[in-house]
């Protein structure tokens, strides 16, 4: 439905600036208000379509899920993590280059030395497992929650916790503003999160 968007005086669309009502439309130009802050501004109609449909595109990739409700439970899920999970990285050291060029492309930084969750076996012999990400939270019960498939977790050695060895899943939650450790920065997560799903992000925030 993104593909043919028309744009409305009153309507209310978005840019990577955030959201907006079109005051105006003269020509090619929309005359707009920002929700922020108020702002007005002239933008280009095509260069909004093409910024509205890359945004559509960008959520729709994040969606595990064909079914609205399951969806709801994962997005749940994450905002939960976002202030309950710790993610860390257990690298031999002949792949510390290497992931390291991975965070950087992730985060726009290399890792610091004493970055939280970040864990260097400095022993070069200690290779043969490769990188080792893991998310470790804590839950009695793990049937509110959904990953997204094939993630499951599984009972850590902390008898209190729930954990989940995946380096596919670790990376795809720092891609969505979840850091190595336990201090994520919720807000940004949030805007990463589809609007038809904050409402399950806000709930997730809440749970035990």
């Amino acid at each position: 439905m993104q593909d043919d968007i028309i744009f409305e005086v009153g309507g209310r669309y978005r840019n990577r600036l955030g959201w907006y009502e079109v005051l105006n439309i003269e020509s090619n130009i929309l005359k707009v208000r920002y929700e922020s802050d108020g702002k007005e501004a002239a933008l280009e109609i095509a260069v909004q379509k093409r910024i509205n449909q890359n945004i559509y595109q960008e959520e729709q990739r994040i969606i595990p899920h064909a079914d609205h409700f399951q969806n709801e439970k994962y997005f749940r899920t994450l905002g939960y993590l976002s202030v309950h999970c710790f993610i860390e990285a257990i690298i031999p050291f002949k792949s510390k280059c290497g992931f390291d060029k991975t965070f950087k492309i992730i985060k726009g930084r290399p890792p610091r030395n004493n970055e939280q969750g970040y864990y260097i076996h400095n022993d070069p012999e200690v290779d043969k497992w490769g990188i080792e990400m893991r998310l470790t939270f804590p839950m009695q019960d793990t049937t509110a929650l959904d990953f997204g498939s094939p993630y499951v977790p599984v009972r850590s050695p902390d008898p209190t916790k729930f954990r989940i060895n995946s380096n596919e899943l670790c990376f795809r939650l720092l891609k969505l503003g979840f850091n190595l450790g336990d201090v994520h920065d919720v807000e940004k997560i949030k805007s990463s999160i589809p609007e038809n799903y904050r409402t399950a992000f806000e709930v997730g925030i809440g749970l035990r």
